[in-house]
């Protein structure tokens, strides 16, 4: 078996692979090929007799200094034989400087229902054995939640105080403050962070030079994307950030939100954006695996 590293004008044999080779395949390929095209994404692929059999794609995390697994595809003739190998080929094998350990999401359940590439970085649950293998191990539960959206909007409208420009060294500062309570102490949540800074879909709220809401939305089709939402406690409390973020997907011709990366510490959050939107709430839970290195 043969691993090599793709460069980035070979992007589309990766999310080919992801296509043809994954429970869920990729949300869109422009979305697909914008994450791949990142400095800090890393893609890999392994090959038998100059045939792809499969490869995986890396995130660093600069700001825990780790990094994340955000994909795994192999063809199903090859995984009992060769995921193992082919992922841990990828993997680096010391703790270095810039990497302390390595992440991989992983659903708690089979179902097919849940976001595509890169809009949620959720491994195939089939992988979970191999991950095992390599010694990655259970760090803790996140949740994805989706709203179903009523249509008609019975709430008065809410003031616009959107920041005009982002400050995303303050925006840092509110997600590493708030990131254990939030139940988000992971590196998918700072993938999410510079995802949505690179995208321009970053949108934040400074109150009194104090910034108070760090969210990102993107939409797919009818379907309204939050790849990240972290509120200060007393602007959860007193009801504006469900509201800000209620208003901020009405706005769009959405029927469906999907938040794929919540913590524990969250749940109220969610469920008063719910009220806002009136839509009825699912939530799946997913396992935060990680291997120290």
């Amino acid at each position: 078996m043969f691993n090599r590293r793709l460069s980035k004008s070979e992007i589309n044999t990766w999310i080919h692979l992801v296509e043809s080779q994954t429970d869920i395949g990729c949300l869109n390929r422009e979305m697909a090929s914008n994450f791949l095209k990142l400095q800090e994404t890393l893609s890999f692929v392994s090959s038998v007799h100059d045939e792809i059999i499969g490869g995986t794609a890396i995130y660093r995390d600069r700001t825990r200094l780790a990094m994340i697994l955000a994909s795994v595809a192999v063809k199903k003739e090859f995984r009992e034989i060769s995921a193992y190998n082919i992922i841990k080929s990828s993997l680096p094998f010391f703790r270095t400087v810039a990497i302390r350990d390595i992440e991989a999401l992983i659903p708690d359940d089979s179902s097919v229902d849940r976001l595509a590439f890169p809009g949620s970085l959720e491994l195939d649950q089939w992988t979970r054995s191999s991950l095992e293998r390599i010694g990655f191990e259970e760090n803790s539960k996140l949740f994805s939640y989706s709203i179903a959206i009523k249509g008609e909007n019975p709430q008065k409208q809410v003031k616009n105080i959107w920041d005009s420009q982002t400050d995303t060294k303050i925006a840092k500062k509110l997600i590493w403050d708030l990131s254990k309570t939030a139940g988000l102490t992971n590196s998918h949540i700072w993938t999410a962070f510079d995802f949505a800074v690179n995208q321009g879909t970053l949108r934040t709220v400074t109150i009194e030079d104090s910034m108070k809401l760090v969210t990102s939305i993107y939409y797919s089709g009818k379907t309204a994307i939050i790849g990240l939402i972290i509120s200060d406690d007393d602007f959860t409390e007193d009801g504006r950030a469900p509201r800000m973020i209620a208003e901020m997907v009405r706005n769009s011709d959405a029927e469906t939100l999907i938040l794929p990366l919540i913590g524990d510490g969250q749940n109220n959050l969610i469920e008063a954006v719910a009220d806002e939107l009136g839509g009825s709430l699912k939530r799946r839970s997913m396992t935060l695996m990680r291997k120290r290195l």
